[in-house]
C-alpha cells in the first residue's frame, strides 16, 4: 500500500447515488494521494474532466442523463485515463463483456472498502504504467524531430554556407555547446535564417 501511497492519483467518482457517494467520501481519502472529486451525472462529469485530467473515473451504474457503460465507453477513448464501472451484481458479467475489450474494469455491488481499494490500485498501477510507456514515446519522438531539424541545417549549411557535411556537423554541435543549447534550438535558429534569406531573396528578384 505504501508505494500505491506515494503515488499521485487523481480520482473521479459519477455516481447519482447519495449512499455511494457517502461510502466513497469516508473510505478513499485516506487511502489515495491526489485529488478526488464527485459528480453525479455524466454531463457535469463531462465537464469536470474540461478543467482536470484524472488518473482513475469509477462510475455507478446507473446514471440520471446517460447509460453509463456508453459514458465509460466514450472516455475510454477520449482521455488516457483508467477506468471502472461499478454494475449491480446480476448485470456485472454482461456488463464485463461488453466493456472489456476497451479496457475496463467492472466491480459487482455490494461494494466494499476492500474491493473499492483493490480496483482503485489496481487502475492507478495500470495507468502509471501507460504514462511512463507514453513519456518514452514522447521522447522518442522528440528526439526523432531533433535528427530531422538537424539533418535539414546541415543541408542548408552545405548549400548556403559550402560547408562539408562532416563541418556542418561539427558546427551545429560546437554552436550548441558554446552557447548552452540543444542541438534543436541551433539547428532551428539555422533554418528560420535560411528562410528568411530565401525570402529576402525572392524580394529582391520580384523588385
Amino acid at each position: 500500500m505504501s508505494e500505491f501511497m506515494d503515488r499521485q492519483c487523481n480520482v473521479l467518482i459519477v455516481s447519482s447515488s447519495e449512499k455511494m457517494n457517502n461510502f466513497i467520501s469516508k473510505v478513499l481519502p485516506g487511502q489515495i494521494h491526489g485529488a478526488l472529486e464527485i459528480r453525479q451525472s455524466a454531463s457535469t462529469a463531462r465537464r469536470e474532466l474540461l478543467e482536470r485530467e484524472y488518473d482513475v473515473i469509477m462510475i455507478n451504474i446507473p446514471l440520471p442523463d446517460e447509460t453509463a457503460t456508453d459514458l465509460a465507453i466514450d472516455l475510454s477513448s477520449s482521455c488516457s485515463c483508467a477506468i471502472i464501472l461499478v454494475a449491480p451484481a446480476d448485470i456485472s458479467e454482461d456488463i464485463s463483456e461488453r466493456v472489456t475489450d476497451y479496457g475496463i474494469a467492472v466491480i459487482a455491488k455490494p461494494v466494499n472498502a476492500k474491493s473499492v481499494s483493490r480496483s482503485i490500485r489496481l487502475m492507478s498501477a495500470i495507468r502509471d504504467k501507460y504514462k511512463k510507456v507514453e513519456k518514452k514515446a514522447q521522447s522518442l519522438e522528440d528526439k526523432m524531430e531533433e535528427i530531422r531539424l538537424v539533418n535539414r541545417a546541415k543541408l542548408i549549411l552545405i548549400e548556403k554556407k559550402g560547408m562539408s557535411e562532416d563541418a556542418a556537423h561539427r558546427f551545429i554541435g560546437k554552436a550548441a555547446m558554446d552557447r548552452g543549447l540543444t542541438k534543436r534550438a541551433v539547428a532551428e535558429e539555422i533554418i528560420e535564417e535560411g528562410n528568411n534569406e530565401e525570402t529576402g531573396n525572392r524580394n529582391r528578384s520580384a523588385g
